[in-house]
Order: structure tokens, then C-alpha cells, then sequence
């Protein structure tokens, strides 16, 4: 017997089609890695929460961002 090839070919993702877009997930992706490792999981959570949105496609979603001021908690490590 001989297999059927798959002929679904899968469209490409927003994240494929918007390189400029692919660069700043990755950013985005390392930024909530660093902060969450420095203890602002606050910071990094946000950093998650646009990457998040950028790989859905939901460009307004990502624009929207808190200022990092609000969302900034002294530690010992930044004091």
C-alpha cells in the first residue's frame, strides 16, 4: 500500500507575513525572560501579555501597553 500525500497546505501565520513584526515577538520574548528573571514579574508579564497578542495577530492589542513606571516594584537587587 502506498501512502497519500498531505495536500492541506497551511497558510502562513501573521507572524510569517510581518517580519518586522517576528523581530520585535522575539524581543519581547527575551524582555519578559529578563525581568521575570530580576524578580518584576509585573514587567514581565506585560512583556508576555503583547507578545502574546503579537502572535495572534492583534496588532492593537500590543500597542496598548501600561508604562513601565506603574509597573515597576523596587527590590534590593534595583535599590
Amino acid at each position: 500500500m502506498t501512502r497519500r500525500r498531505n495536500t492541506y497546505n497551511v497558510p502562513n501565520t501573521f507572524l510569517q507575513d510581518n517580519t518586522d513584526y517576528f523581530i520585535t515577538y522575539h524581543e519581547l520574548c527575551k524582555e519578559a525572560t529578563v525581568w521575570n528573571n530580576s524578580g518584576q514579574y509585573w514587567l514581565g508579564k506585560e512583556a508576555e501579555r503583547r507578545a502574546t497578542c503579537l502572535l495572534n495577530g492583534d496588532v492593537n492589542g500590543y500597542m496598548q501597553h501600561k508604562k513601565q513606571e506603574e509597573l515597576f516594584i523596587k527590590t534590593k537587587k534595583f535599590m
